[in-house]
């Protein structure tokens, strides 16, 4: 055990089988060659000009993201994810990842069966005998499997992220928390950033037991050093009606009135006619980048009945209230959706938006190991960013690429 203590580990069933005292469990790290199937630098409409996995031609010369090289080709791999990242590591991808996301296999005990509807009718797509041998090697041994499984996943993703990077992982109440500890002991604790609460379906009958509605996100970044980009969810009906009674009159915009003071002490000033001295502790403000003399001459200042002065906070101007951890605006998509897929996993582009807003920026290179049907790349592609993307079921895999190439005509996330 290392000497150190604050030191936390995860130990499982044979997890230092065969290992000499203080050994790390080592990870198999292969270098396999990719072969080439397909190149696409087009979608197949004639009538379209962009680029989608060569980003060429996608991005005009003046709105090219900075730090988006033109040669570069986006990645969209069938097999192994654990074969794809060791190979991915020799070919020199340490440290060039910046976000991963992934949402793997929750430890339900379903195997890499895959549910789908073709033409109104639901249909189940068995395992290949890729699939049933990875089956057997993940589930046969129960959560110790599983575990090995996940770790020897997670130290390579850990290796290919930059040190600016974050990690989201993406799991519910049958291993989340087992694999929080294990990502301590991999990441840092003091490199874990947050638990997200996300309500995956409106509502849940379970049996004896309070609804299972919600899964959860772990947050992890590689260093203190991480790239972040804050994310703003829309104001409540209910806190709108009740901040924002006040409504101008002549331009019928909703407004709220906000103090003009800051903590601290500070000296008298001269605005709206008069000279003003703050109360005792506080200090003249400006805000929302502007000087009190820029307010004033504005009109924002509202001097009240008692000559308290005010500012005005326009509702239409504001980005919204700061996203929390728990996120009730995230759903997986109903029936009725317009992105809705009848793929059994697919999580929400909203979702996937949010999390690649905030944890990287245009030209960044955004990866997800278990791609399932596509919605990281998708809304990767969407948003500007470069990406990789594997998965182990050849069907995932047909269905992301179908969903790459018709992204012109997909709706959610607007394209860049």
């Amino acid at each position: 055990m290392p000497n150190d203590k604050k030191y936390i580990e995860l130990i499982w069933a044979d997890k230092y089988d065969k290992l000499e005292k203080g050994e790390k469990m080592p990870i198999e790290r292969p270098n396999l060659p990719f072969q080439v199937v397909e190149t696409v630098n087009k979608p197949r409409q004639k009538d379209i000009e962009e680029g989608l996995f060569s980003q060429e031609q996608y991005y005009p010369e003046k709105d090219y993201p900075k730090g988006y090289p033109k040669d570069w080709k986006n990645k969209l791999i069938w097999g192994d994810n654990k074969l794809v990242m060791s190979s991915l590591l020799k070919q020199g991808w340490a440290g060039k990842i910046n976000l991963i996301y992934i949402d793997p296999p929750f430890f339900t005990g379903s195997d890499f069966s895959v549910k789908t509807t073709v033409h109104g009718q639901e249909l189940e797509k068995e395992p290949s005998i890729i699939e049933e041998r990875a089956y057997k090697d993940t589930w046969s041994g129960g959560i110790s499997s599983y575990l090995k499984y996940m770790y020897e996943r997670l130290a390579l993703m850990k290796d290919l992220l930059a040190e600016n990077g974050s990690i989201y992982v993406h799991l519910d109440w049958h291993v989340g928390h087992y694999i929080k500890v294990m990502m301590d002991e991999l990441f840092g604790y003091e490199n874990f950033r947050n638990e997200i609460t996300r309500q995956s379906v409106f509502s849940h009958s379970d049996a004896k037991q309070y609804g299972r509605n919600a899964d959860l996100i772990l947050f992890y970044s590689k260093t203190l050093d991480y790239y972040w980009e804050t994310q703003y969810q829309p104001y409540d009906e209910s806190y709108i009606n009740s901040a924002f009674k006040n409504i101008e009159n002549k331009t019928n915009r909703k407004y709220q009135l906000v103090s003009l003071t800051g903590a601290g002490s500070g000296p008298a000033k001269t605005f709206c006619g008069k000279k003003r001295t703050p109360p005792p502790g506080r200090h003249w403000a400006g805000t929302m980048g502007k000087t009190i003399d820029e307010l004033e001459k504005e009109g924002r200042i509202i001097i009240s009945k008692n000559d308290v002065p005010r500012v005005k906070y326009y509702l239409d101007e504001l980005p919204g209230k700061v996203c929390q951890t728990i996120w009730t605006d995230v759903v997986d998509p109903q029936s009725q959706s317009d992105e809705k897929i009848y793929y059994d996993t697919q999580k929400p582009e909203k979702l996937l938006q949010r999390i690649i807003s905030a944890s990287s920026k245009p030209g960044d290179v955004v990866a997800d190991f278990f791609c399932g049907s596509g919605t990281t790349l998708a809304t990767a592609e969407k948003l500007g960013r470069r990406w990789v993307g594997s998965d182990l079921s050849k069907f995932a895999i047909q269905v992301t690429r179908k969903r790459l190439l018709g992204i012109h005509e997909s709706k959610g996330v607007n394209s860049n």
